[in-house]
């Protein structure tokens, strides 16, 4: 079922709007992707943190803030994620739904346009930004990527793409670096800002029942100022087969360990949906019917957790694991034990649960304004736009002989270990 309609309001920009009463609130968010680049990365990630606290007519927090306010207690945030290899950029607000308004006030309209007033109307004075706001938001950029190091599953989870990935962009953290985060300068903010309205892909995405025709021309209105030269998005590098199993490990003051795998998968799905490797990976390490749960964690207890996560858009399968130190090899072994299982036909019990499962995680987006905001927008590098119904009906035609047919594309790339010091470390 489609729920949704597109609308084109120039290259390389469109609005995606699932019109709904089911909620209180409108939520209205607008991407930027742009190629993942450790310098870049850091000056889009720092310019949207200020672009989301301040504006040229509210220049501090809590004049924004009592804007907001006024529009019905609406609240913006900015969120950034890595898509392949491409930065995602999302400026949000949430309001209350129009319908709630007094006299008929269009509140999405004017939550809007101050979205729009974010990116066209910057609190910027003689072509630069607050030094005192670059370095309140610097702080806080690399707060979080401190954050990232305290919180050891995602600290690990780095460690291994840094090793799997090397040499690829894929390998840089969405945030960049603290290093290029201090080093940006105010004028770089402007330059990345004016690149990203000119060369981006832009997805403005809705959720709720809005005054679309109103939205239509505002964006218009914003964008017909811009000389745009569009660029698509960075289609990632391939490779399809692991040469040889890479492995590093650190030992740190931790108190469980943590075992992070990283497999090739040997098909190019560039910007296109795959519902068998989507079901393939939850069969081997997604829900508690599933291959790595009910062996290595259940039977064996050889880890805390084990869990598998698909990257598509990467052709990479990463499982993770909370596991001790003298159970990491046999853990190493038997999930790939696990996998000669499934390669070998073993996958007709966890299959039915599976298609089961993730249609359900699908359709449960539907529940919350947010999530379904999130399930649309994170659709921006793909050919084709799907709604949960036709995301979860694609399903069912999975078959047994597709996920074995899956199976046999994985090779072992890299194994990253995180231990725990010795005693009298």
């Amino acid at each position: 079922m489609k729920d949704y309609n597109v609308y084109n309001v120039g290259e390389g920009i469109d609005i995606v709007y699932s019109q709904t009463d089911k909620f209180k609130t409108n939520e209205i968010a607008i991407t930027f992707l742009a190629p993942l680049e450790e310098k870049a990365a850091s000056a889009n990630a720092l310019l949207f943190n200020m672009l989301a606290s301040t504006t040229k007519a509210y220049p501090n927090v809590n004049a924004l803030n009592k804007r907001l306010a006024m529009l019905y207690g609406a609240s913006a945030d900015c969120s950034i994620s890595k898509l392949g290899e491409n930065q995602a950029l999302t400026l949000s607000v949430s309001s209350l739904a129009d319908r709630f308004a007094i006299d008929g006030e269009s509140i999405s309209a004017e939550s809007f346009e101050l979205l729009m007033s974010m990116l066209f109307e910057p609190n910027i004075t003689d072509g630069r930004f607050s030094q005192s706001d670059i370095k309140r938001e610097k702080k806080l950029l690399c707060e979080k990527l401190d954050a990232e190091f305290n919180e050891k599953r995602i600290y690990s989870l780095r460690r291994l793409e840094a090793l799997m990935f090397d040499t690829e962009p894929y390998s840089v953290n969405k945030y960049g670096s603290k290093d290029a985060i201090k080093a940006v300068e105010s004028d770089e903010l402007v330059s990345a800002l004016d690149s990203l309205k000119k060369h981006a892909k832009i997805r403005i995405t809705i959720v709720g029942n809005v005054d679309i025709e109103a939205v239509i021309e505002i964006a218009k209105k914003h964008f017909d100022t811009v000389d745009r030269e569009y660029i698509g998005p960075v289609k990632a590098v391939f490779k399809g087969v692991a040469e040889e199993v890479k492995s590093d490990s650190e030992r740190i003051d931790v108190e469980q360990g943590k075992l992070v795998l990283g497999y090739r998968i040997n098909r190019d799905c560039g910007f296109e949906q795959h519902p068998e490797l989507r079901l393939f990976c939850d069969v081997f390490g997604g829900g508690p019917y599933s291959k790595l749960f009910n062996n290595v964690r259940e039977k064996l207890s050889l880890c805390y957790y084990c869990s598998a996560r698909l990257d598509r858009r990467k052709s990479v399968i990463i499982i993770q694991c909370g596991c001790e130190e003298e159970n990491m090899d046999k853990a190493v072994s038997e999930i790939n034990n696990q996998l000669e299982s499934i390669k070998n036909g073993d996958v007709s019990t966890e299959l039915a649960a599976a298609k089961m499962g993730v249609s359900d995680r699908i359709l449960s987006v539907r529940d919350d304004a947010y999530a379904l905001c999130s399930w649309y927008l994170t659709q921006i590098t793909d050919s084709d736009i799907s709604s949960p119904e036709e995301s979860a009906a694609a399903n069912s035609s999975v078959t047994e002989s597709d996920i074995i047919g899956c199976a046999k594309l994985l090779s072992l790339d890299s194994v990253f270990r995180l231990v725990s010091l010795k005693e009298g470390e």
